[in-house]
């Protein structure tokens, strides 16, 4: 591959911005410094530019066990989960599927714009399951409302899945990702949480994971889940 597209791959800059750091002398290749822009570079190469090793540019998916307190969004003014986060690509992630600051559980975070489309999109009816610990009476006619689906003045639900686990335990199931869709239908209910866990998506389970802890998903769970999405994994 030659170096000026390698180092654009990797998002060191446009095409035409990484020809001139090469041109500059900035690029050294094995530690040699590297001027010729249609160098070309192989796979057991070391590429480095201001003294640190260029990483090649790939699709990443990560699982992780978000704690609550933190937001899903990049940002410098509430803590948010990228600063919990060391990986080398985790500038060029996104979260598909945020959670709420008091929400925790499981996150899909990616550099892959397609999947993260698809996995929210309410066309691919891919479930997410919430764990809810809740106050209040759950009668079997509320359950009924919300596994009926839930049409009203400002708020309309798909059909959705409730499996109570204990007297005050419930698990939520969803098609859908409507801005606090789980918190409203909580409240529809007449009940109030303590605490939200989200602990799948599609066919991905946070299992055991301890709180603040990621993975990248293994080849199995990335291919259930893009055939899931209509995705060719290539």
């Amino acid at each position: 591959m030659r170096l000026d597209r390698f180092l654009a791959n990797a998002k060191i800059g446009t095409r035409s911005e990484v020809r001139k750091i090469i041109k500059k002398g900035e690029i050294s290749v094995n530690g040699e410094i590297v001027k010729n822009i249609s160098f070309h570079i192989n796979e057991t190469d070391i590429v480095e530019y201001m003294g640190k090793t260029v990483v090649p540019y790939r699709k990443i998916y990560l699982i992780f066990n978000k704690p609550a307190g933190f937001v899903s969004d990049k940002t410098n003014a509430q803590p948010s989960v990228f600063d919990l986060i060391d990986h080398p690509f985790i500038d060029q992630m996104h979260v598909a599927g945020r959670l709420d600051r008091d929400v925790e559980g499981l996150l899909i975070l990616t550099n892959d714009g397609l999947f993260t489309h698809r996995l929210i999109s309410p066309k691919f009816h891919v479930e997410k399951e919430y764990m809810i610990w809740f106050e209040g009476n759950l009668t079997a006619e509320k359950i009924q409302i919300v596994e009926n689906g839930i049409v009203l003045a400002q708020n309309r639900f798909k059909p959705a899945k409730i499996k109570l686990l204990s007297s005050n335990i419930m698990t939520l199931t969803i098609t859908e990702g409507k801005y606090h869709q789980v918190k409203k239908m909580i409240k529809i209910m007449g009940l109030t949480y303590r605490k939200i866990k989200r602990i799948r998506i599609g066919n991905i389970n946070l299992g055991n994971m301890s709180t603040g802890n990621y993975r990248e998903l293994d080849e199995n769970e990335l291919n259930e889940l893009m055939n899931l999405l209509d995705i060719t994994v290539r």
